[in-house]
């Protein structure tokens, strides 16, 4: 078939633009009190941004000081500790008047120190020092206020002071005291001595019921036959 002796022009579809839609004007209570809100918070803060420069300034002093303080701390639990771990090296050779002496140097020159709290402690029971071993029972410490509690009881033991003894262990807490079995064997001892074997046996049951497997359960119960 033979093409028309003419030729066919298409015309070009024109592109439709999108139409613009403006916003409309927004004229409502609610937009008007938002922007009544936003103006008052903006004229707020301009009239009061000294007040609350002063208050971000003293946060920002407040902070560092405390970050100081903690920095302080460890760089003199640091020097503390140090010492402390000599102590304990000497003593656990023997050496018992170069550890003393090094106990004495930590507690003398870092006194706020964890790590001297444990020297005054282990000062305190290898000298016998019965006032400083109840300053250190009553600084409500969890590391060294049980053992010193218990240490301080022994001595009084020691010394015959069973009354004093018995008065120490009675404030001995369960859920608060780590060496509350040393306590409880500490009661049975106190029992015997007083010759209260009834008394005694308590404290056995007590510690067979709720430490059974510790070895100072054991050496109770050898001590009561």
């Amino acid at each position: 078939m033979k093409k028309p002796p003419y030729k066919a022009y298409r015309r070009k579809e024109e592109k439709q633009k999108p139409p613009v839609h403006l916003p409309e004007k927004v004229d409502t209570p609610e937009a008007e009190q938002l922007a009544s809100d936003i103006y008052s918070v903006y004229q707020f803060l301009l009239s009061h941004w000294k007040k609350f420069a002063a208050l971000v300034g003293l946060a920002i002093i407040i902070g560092g000081s405390f970050l100081g303080y903690r920095l302080y701390l460890s760089n003199l639990e640091s020097k503390a500790s140090l010492i402390v771990d000599k102590g304990i090296y000497f003593l656990n050779r023997g050496e018992e008047k170069k550890a003393l002496q090094l106990f004495k140097e930590a507690v003398k020159e870092y006194p706020n120190a964890p790590s001297s709290k444990v020297a005054g402690f282990l000062l305190a029971k290898l000298e016998k020092d019965g006032k400083l071993l109840s300053k250190e029972a009553k600084l409500n410490d969890f590391l060294v206020s049980p053992p010193s509690k218990t240490s301080l009881a022994a001595l009084k033991i020691d010394r015959k002071e069973l009354q004093s003894a018995q008065k120490i262990i009675s404030t001995a807490r369960r859920d608060e005291d780590w060496t509350y079995p040393e306590a409880l064997y500490e009661g049975l001892v106190i029992s015997l001595l007083k010759g209260d074997k009834a008394a005694a046996r308590n404290y056995l049951d007590r510690l067979k019921g709720d430490f059974g497997n510790l070895p100072i359960t054991a050496v109770a119960e050898r001590l009561l036959k």
